[in-house]
């Protein structure tokens, strides 16, 4: 079933993301958003979301309940909401990548475990603020458990029209698990198309734990089989929690960075474009650890922070042509930020008492 909706353009609060490098100028945004206010008080008024952090319980999410989504909607919603308007509003800081764009009334999306769609959230609010000529985002969207789809389906459905500039949002959640490749290719049959945004946001983590694909990196796994889906100014945006879990010996961060760059060193066609460094140093990288910091105000918390790594991956022509404004980078894992720190898990302990 196809869900329309219209949302309304929404001039954000605060600026947005990091340091970006242009000509040898630098750029310096806030990562700190609000969640708009028609969006929040839709997920906490209307839908009854619950702010409740419990890490322990989000790391496998396929058979959580109805009730525990909506402590899921209010805590990991927003956060998912601020990282995607985050990634891709520094994308479209880059003029090549903007100008790749601005023409475009349309734009097709692809979201592979979307939870209850935080991040499509958030990738719909930047595009719509950044390119003034689209009118229409067609969206599908995948997931294993079944609240969370139909959580989704009902958010689309109850969007609020107001009388402003619109864009028409056709949104397709399903429910399907994924036990093995078959389900990946089930994916590639239906879509069979090609798409502006493939996302996949701190969703892989959970191939791991659960060893569905148990002899092969899962990022390589669903990086080579959707990466053929992105049109020639597409983008794969693939996060992931920065801890490692209880029955692993590695970081997520660094599993997923060896499994991209081992991949993209024996296929042809893709490059990195984000974070910039591994753009220049992704073809002799190992896999180092990296992490982001995002946080977001809303009516459950202020200031709740959201810890993640992520790659963002293109055709390599449209990655060469868009990165030739960028000055050489030096890799993150050299310089890390003071607030990098591998010892807490995602979103746990005294990092979040203020």
């Amino acid at each position: 079933m196809v869900f329309s909706a219209i949302f309304p353009r929404i001039k954000p609060k605060k600026p947005y993301l990091c340091l970006i490098e242009f000509h040898n100028n630098y750029r310096y945004m806030d990562k700190r958003i609000d969640l708009p206010t028609w969006l929040d008080s839709l997920i906490f008024e209307q839908l009854g979301a619950r702010y409740e952090r419990r890490p322990e319980d989000v790391q496998y999410n396929p058979d959580k309940g109805a009730d525990f989504v909506k402590i899921y909607l209010g805590t990991y919603f927003p956060r998912s909401y601020a990282e995607a308007y985050c990634i891709i509003g520094q994308l479209l800081e880059n003029p090549a990548y903007h100008a790749s764009l601005i023409e475009l009334e349309e734009i097709s999306v692809l979201d592979l475990c979307c939870g209850t769609g935080g991040e499509i959230f958030g990738l719909i609010c930047i595009l719509q603020e950044k390119l003034p000529n689209l009118k229409r985002i067609n969206i599908d969207a995948f997931d294993a458990n079944i609240h969370a789809v139909r959580k989704l389906a009902k958010l689309s459905g109850e969007i609020p029209h107001i009388d402003e500039i619109n864009v028409e949002v056709n949104l397709n959640p399903q429910a399907l698990n994924i036990y093995g490749e078959q389900n990946l290719d089930d994916i590639i049959h239906f879509a069979d198309k090609k798409y502006h945004f493939i996302l996949s946001f701190k969703a892989l983590n959970e191939f791991i734990q659960s060893k569905t694909f148990p002899d092969e990196n899962v990022y390589t796994k669903i990086a080579g089989h959707f990466l053929p889906l992105i049109t020639g100014n597409g983008a794969l945006v693939m996060t992931d929690l920065t801890h490692k879990g209880d029955s692993e010996t590695e970081f997520y961060p660094r599993i997923m960075n060896h499994g991209i760059n081992s991949l993209l060193r024996n296929i042809n066609g893709y490059r990195t474009i984000f974070p910039y460094p591994c753009f220049f140093h992704e073809d002799r990288c190992g896999g180092c650890y990296m992490q982001d910091l995002i946080q977001v105000n809303h009516s459950g918390a202020v200031s709740d922070r959201s810890k993640i790594a992520y790659r963002v991956i293109c055709h390599t022509d449209f990655a060469n042509h868009i990165m030739e404004g960028v000055s050489r980078r030096k890799c993150q894992i050299n310089y890390p930020s003071s607030w990098v720190d591998k010892a807490l898990p995602y979103n746990q302990s005294s990092y979040h008492q203020n």
